[in-house]
């Protein structure tokens, strides 16, 4: 059963979803033309102008609005973190379940967004005549009320499931899922969205040692040893003081330790990645940028996709030796 690992890349990015937010107002608007036109028109000829009605819309409607967004970003990002949410997986039930599980914290959000947006609604709107009677008259008394909550409710509901499912659909995207099989590169953008090759000579150098590096290697099984071909290894690790390696036919165990397999073993093919763990880059599935300086690599490994945590102090000499695996 495959799964996602949630990485929650958009809800670092939210002005991401200033899209999506645009698109709900202009999706309400339109609604409530459809369904009370004459309210609508009244509204708008209240304003006397378009130019009136447009900057009203803006300023008493969209912008505080994006107060509602930014807080609905941080609660839901807090709420995987509250909950311990790194990863779905990919069936009807899990995603349901996942789905179902943001419902509550959509329906009390509004009591913990409104007050700012509600403020910033005010200032907005009132520039630059203030009255503290109309605050109170029109802002808090007819804000707070159960009204103004069932108007906000499907609002609130909609932007959050759109903001929940956009970062799951990029977060499958850039897992490389989606292309399982293919060697995809997740991080699309940032500082090391472009991969550099290696210098020639250092290239060149690894090139011209490539016969010397071993082509196979013995393992423990349960009826004695047997021969792995290195290039089918998927990767070596290390689990409780013991060595092992992951091939399509299984799981064995190998009596050298990490350490003296990656001096072995050619560098064209073979990276330490983690201290627990040596990948061959010829089934590198994708990788991505975590959180807190980390990337997590996906390996191909049979019909499911391992999962490994690297630290930002690699990731230069992965880039290098990734460039120098893609180039050979």
């Amino acid at each position: 059963m495959s799964s996602l690992t949630l990485t929650r890349s958009l809800y670092r990015s939210p002005q991401n979803g200033l899209v999506f937010l645009l698109v709900i107002v202009l999706f309400f608007e339109i609604i409530g033309w459809a369904i009370s036109p004459q309210n609508k028109l009244y509204t708008y000829s209240s304003y006397q102008t378009l130019f009136s009605y447009l900057k009203n819309l803006f300023l008493g409607l969209l912008a505080p609005e994006f107060c509602t967004l930014y807080i609905m970003v941080f609660l839901i990002d807090a709420f995987h973190r509250f909950l311990g949410i790194r990863k779905v997986n990919i069936n009807f039930s899990s995603m349901v379940k996942y789905e179902a599980s943001f419902l509550p914290l959509f329906i009390i959000s509004f009591f913990l967004f409104f007050p700012i947006t509600l403020h910033v609604r005010f200032l907005l709107r009132e520039f630059p005549h203030y009255s503290l009677n109309r605050y109170i008259d029109l802002y808090v008394f007819q804000g707070f009320t159960l009204q103004t909550y069932l108007m906000y409710l499907p609002f609130v509901v909609l932007l959050g499931y759109i903001l929940v499912n956009a970062a799951l659909v990029k977060d499958f995207l850039d897992s490389g899922l989606s292309a399982k099989g293919v060697v995809t590169k997740a991080l699309k953008t940032g500082p090391f969205s472009q991969i550099q090759p290696l210098s020639p000579a250092l290239a060149v150098g690894e090139v011209e040692k490539k016969d010397v590096y071993p082509r196979v290697i013995e393992a423990k099984m349960g009826t004695g040893d047997i021969y792995l071909k290195l290039e089918e290894c998927y990767y070596f690790e290390t689990d409780e003081e013991r060595y092992y390696v992951v091939h399509p036919k299984g799981r064995f165990r190998v009596m050298k330790p990490l350490s003296i397999l990656e001096e072995e073993l050619n560098p064209l093919h073979f990276f330490r990645a983690h201290r627990s763990y040596l990948i061959n880059l010829d089934h590198l599935n994708s990788y991505i940028y975590w959180e807190k300086g980390k990337y997590i690599i996906y390996m191909r490994a049979a019909d499911e996709l391992k999962e490994i945590m690297m630290s930002r102090q690699r990731f230069p000499a992965f880039k290098d030796a990734l460039a120098a695996n893609r180039s050979r």
